[in-house]
């Protein structure tokens, strides 16, 4: 019957939490902060669906009909079909999107991104125009698409391809940057200057930015020189044979080391010719720069209407700083912080934006807790630097791309994203009231105050004509507008170019430059006013981002190789290079059909009761068979569901300290958004007599996290005279306020029953204790997962708790602390510390143990004549699951002290094996994965006021007594601490991350002898 119970609870039981017997193995959840409530919809069509909260079915449908009109294109390069929809979580702006609960469950950004690419999910955040958000788009479905072509299919070939095939990042992100971008300028660029400056790295050694560059260009070569075909004849061979460059060699017949050499010249007569047709310009001045494999970015950056400071936005992960920049000594300062870094989501936000005002007065515009603030600074001088907040605005449902303040000072004009489709407006600041400047379907680049404030230029993709012919595309083709103030209704088109221009900006009263983005690079055109011609400047400007005009030097934002820099030119320099014309280029292209269109089906009552989530079930039934028959059909929206899903199931090996080697079987559930998590699950040792249950519920959704949780645990033991079995259950009760995503405070509510059971006396009473508490819980955290078992940064957890009882007049209150500090010291060595410290005060207080590691295989338990929390004739105490156990402390068996307090202190030198031997030595995860570790452990558990206190529980013993007629008490000076060092190895192994250590353990300065630990699972 136990047989069969427990295969039925292995079947159908859930997640088992983390033993928490081990604090080193707590774990420390993540925050995410909600400061509106999401109520979701989504459009499905043949292939997508996309999910969309609020006011943005605009931006849902035209995000729908972009995927739709990719997605022949993209299955026929890749030569895929996919049998699964793709789900598509969409949100107005970054700031929306960090406040999702997606992967908040996983323990980095690797799982989650796993897990998306496993459920066909994709979450992004509207970027700075449409233009970018489509590029990023495909980017991401791409991803998903190769995914499944190199590791999806059935759960045999799945398990298979993730052990046996590993392919490098240029493979896979240089593919999906190519199908996004095409020949970009920008990574055309990068290759200039690499091959120029023979700086290639072989594509398996990079990473970050220079892996998605290099990858990108030799998809581009390989497409351009042997056409699209070999493309999905790589992808499947690679998936076959699990070698990317064996695959690439018998598409294209010839070795992949020859391959990379006509990549490399190809690359470097591209570089030369554009050597041939620009010149380079002298007086070149560096003001700031990032590396961009630290992803660190250069974001919005404006020079003061005098000339003399330069204001710029600094970015990392999400953190963001505007420093300001005295132009005459090039000395700048920090004015500005916002923002937090978020290893989880790289950020591609561009942060706070800048705009400078009459009489050098700088505003910044930027996003917090959901809404955004205009803050303004008083004016400054050439000569003195005394900088003041004047004034700090909330603007009211706005979402801005980029603003501009009037001469003024009390208007604004903003080019924002609202009701989902991006338009430009004037914004006046004493009203906050908002007056459309342009209200259609078609995206709006950029706007600018022009004739004083009147009127303003704008680039669009709006492009009218009426003797264009219905065959040819729109697309790519962008228009200058000019609008007035006295005729809003009918803007002036000045003139339009198939191409990307950006970036316009008024030098004079007759002379405007915008920057017209070429395959090769970028281009500095110049507009004259008096005849309207347009002059392209042959300086080299290929790398150039974005321009802003001073009364004596130019201002560029460039990347040199993987450097993102400000830097200035002389202007005379830049007139200089010469010039020659230029002309707007509309060329007919052939048309994409965009085969989807909406539909006036639609659901306007949220699904609350049963009956209507049948209703709606049944409708979307009906819509899809309606969709099978026509394919290019958009339905919805339809009301967001929770269904659940199974997030992660598994089963482990686990150690408990009490009970020893057993089996864990575990599972989480969530909703697509997870905002409601569902976990449970169970523990067994071998005699089927201990075990674990347990079950938690979480809500999300809002500010305030809840959580409802139920433990259950049981030790079954016996002696040659004694039997006993002892029963824990709890409830609880958890509110979680976080203060953002590194800090927050929770507050615990609990019931808790200890219950020892006699089992050879059936008339012995049960010895029941029940205890009522509450504990009040302060957890920072901010590190970054580097890989298994590294990371960066430091976390901490504070708790402090009272449990009174109820059933006995006992009680007791406990204080823990942990802190742990993980610092890169090259990169190479890694260092981890940990400090933990613990006190627990009352007449039920319960002691902690002290010795071993976690999870040890072959665990060894001290044996001691002194009461612990295991007892001293092998019968645990009552209340034994309410302790602690304090390790490692390696070179000693577990429960080697226990004490009301302890302290501990390790210290860890871990040096990953790959670091040594470089990136691309070895594509098994075993060597990937394998790390040396040098250790130091100190700690000590004590009763009383402190470990050398002249009386305490760990020095004085008591002799005698009961039946004796002599009774002693011994007090043995010694000293408290136990300190064990040695050395150690870890890797990833059969599903387990294995831990090796050999330790020598001094105890009273006596050498003990070594002891050697297997055990499984993370260090702390």
């Amino acid at each position: 019957m136990k047989r069969i119970l427990l295969l039925f609870l292995l079947l159908f039981s859930f997640m088992l939490h983390g033993q928490d017997f081990y604090p080193s193995q707590k774990k420390f959840d993540k925050t995410r902060i909600q400061y509106q409530k999401f109520v979701w919809k989504f459009f499905t069509s043949q292939n997508f669906e996309v999910y969309y909260f609020g006011k943005n079915e605009a931006l849902a449908r035209s995000t729908i009909q972009i995927l739709e009109a990719e997605f022949p294109r993209i299955t026929d390069i890749l030569g895929y079909s996919p049998f699964n929809k793709i789900k598509l979580f969409v949100y107005p702006s970054h700031q929306d999107w960090i406040q999702s609960n997606t992967g908040i469950s996983l323990d980095n950004a690797e799982e989650a991104k796993a897990e998306n690419f496993a459920k066909f999910k994709v979450e992004i955040a509207f970027q700075n125009n449409t233009s970018e958000y489509k590029k990023e788009l495909v980017r991401e479905v791409t991803k998903v698409y190769v995914n499944d072509m190199l590791f999806g299919g059935s759960i045999k070939d799945a398990l298979q391809n993730s052990l046996l095939l590993s392919v490098p990042e240029w493979f896979s992100e240089g593919i999906a940057a190519y199908m996004a971008e095409g020949d970009s300028p920008e990574m055309n660029q990068f290759m200039y200057q690499v091959v120029v400056n023979n700086r290639v790295r072989k594509p398996n050694l990079a990473q970050g930015k220079e892996s998605i560059w290099l990858g990108h260009s030799i998809w581009a070569y390989l497409v351009k020189t042997y056409g699209k075909q070999p493309v999905s004849n790589i992808l499947n061979l690679t998936r076959i044979i699990r070698n990317e460059q064996s695959s690439i060699s018998s598409t294209i017949k010839k070795p992949f080391s020859k391959f990379l050499r006509e990549w490399f010249e190809y690359y470097l007569n591209q570089s030369k010719q554009e050597e041939v047709n620009t010149v380079a310009l002298n007086g070149l001045k560096n003001l700031t720069s990032v590396d961009m494999l630290n992803d660190q970015i250069l974001g919005d950056f404006k020079i003061s209407p005098d000339g003399k400071w330069l204001a710029y936005v600094l970015g990392e992960s999400g953190k963001f700083q505007v420093n300001l920049m005295n132009l005459s000594n090039q000395r700048s300062q920090s004015i500005f912080q916002t923002g937090l870094k978020d290893s989880e989501r790289i950020s591609t936000d561009r942060g706070p934006l800048l705009s400078w005002g009459k009489s050098n007065a700088l505003s910044i515009l930027y996003s917090a807790e959901g809404n955004s603030y205009l803050q303004t600074y008083s004016a400054l001088t050439a000569n003195k630097f005394s900088l003041r907040v004047e004034s700090k605005k909330k603007l009211i449902d706005l979402n801005c791309l980029d603003f501009e303040i009037a001469s003024n000072g009390q208007r604004m004009l903003v080019r924002a994203l609202r009701n989902g489709q991006v338009d430009v407006g004037i914004y006046d600041l004493r009203r906050n009231r908002y007056t459309a400047v342009t209200q259609d379907a078609n995206d709006e680049i950029e706007a600018h105050w022009w004739n004083n404030g009147n009127d303003v230029a704008y680039i669009t993709e709006k492009y009218v004509d009426s003797t264009w012919k219905p065959t040819t595309s729109k697309e790519d083709i962008y228009s200058l507008y000019h609008w007035k103030a006295d005729e809003p209704s009918n803007p002036n088109r000045i003139f339009a170019h198939r191409g990307y221009i950006h970036n316009l900006r008024q030098v004079s009263d007759s002379v405007w430059t915008f920057l017209s983005e070429e395959t090769s690079g970028t281009n500095l055109i110049s507009l004259r006013w008096a005849d309207t011609t347009f002059y392209q400047n042959a300086a080299r400007s290929g790398p150039w981002r974005s321009v802003e005009w001073a009364k004596d030097q130019i201002v560029v934002r460039q990347n040199d190789m993987l450097t993102q820099m400000i830097s200035t030119y002389p202007v005379g320099y830049v007139l200089s290079a010469g010039q020659s014309r230029w002309y707007p280029q509309i060329t007919e292209t052939p048309q994409t059909d965009l085969s989807i269109q909406g539909t006036k089906d639609s659901v306007d009552k949220p699904l609350m009761r049963r009956a209507d989530q049948r209703r709606a079930r049944i409708e979307l039934r009906q819509q899809s068979q309606r969709l099978r028959k026509d394919p290019g059909k958009l339905l919805g929206p339809v009301d967001y569901q929770n269904s659940f899903v199974v997030n992660k199931s598994e089963g482990n090996f686990m150690v408990d300290p009490i009970r020893g080697l057993g089996y864990s079987f575990e599972v989480k559930m969530n909703d697509l958004l997870e905002n409601h998590l569902v976990r449970t699950g169970i523990f067994v040792t071998s005699n089927l007599r201990n075990a674990d249950l347990w079950a938690e519920y979480g809500y999300l959704a809002n500010k305030v996290d809840w959580f409802v949780r139920f433990d259950r645990k049981v030790l079954d033991q016996e002696n040659e005279s004694f039997s006993q079995k002892v029963r824990f259950n709890r409830i609880e009760v958890k509110g979680v306020y976080p203060f953002n995503l590194f800090s927050k405070l929770s507050f615990t509510g609990s019931f808790s029953s200890n219950r020892a059971i006699d089992q050879f006396s059936l008339t012995t009473p049960e010895n029941l204790a029940t205890y009522a508490g509450a504990k009040l819980e302060y957890t920072f955290d901010n590190t970054v997962h580097l890989d298994e078992n590294l990371r960066t940064g430091f976390r901490m957890n504070l708790s402090a708790e009272y449990q009174t009882g109820l059933a006995l007049p006992q009680n007791f209150s406990r204080i823990r602390l942990d802190m742990r500090r993980y610092l890169k010291l090259t990169n190479s060595f890694i260092l981890a510390a940990r400090l933990s410290a613990s006190n627990a005060l009352g007449s039920a207080a319960p002691q902690t143990m002290l010795g071993g590691v976690d999870n040890w295989l072959f665990i060894q338990r001290e044996s001691r004549n002194k009461e612990n929390p295991m007892g001293t004739a092998g019968i645990a105490q009552r209340d034994v699951f309410m302790s602690d156990v304090a390790s490692p402390l390696r070179g000693f068996n577990v429960n080697k002290l226990s004490g009301q307090s302890h302290i501990l202190l390790n210290l860890e030198l871990r040096v990953p094996l790959k670091s040594l031997m470089g990136p691309d030595f070895s594509k098994s995860r075993f060597m990937n994965s394998f790390q040396f570790a040098g250790f130091t452990d100190i700690g000590s558990a004590w009763t009383g006021s402190n470990p050398f206190a002249r009386t305490n529980g760990f020095n004085t013993n008591t002799y005698g007594g009961n039946t004796n007629p002599f009774l002693a008490t011994v007090t043995d000076f010694r000293n408290p601490f136990l300190v064990g060092y040695g050395l150690g190895a870890r890797a990833y192994l059969l599903g387990y991350f294995i831990k090796l250590d050999y330790a020598f353990g001094m105890d009273n300065k006596e050498i003990k002898a070594p002891v050697t630990y297997l055990s499984f699972g993370y260090d702390f």
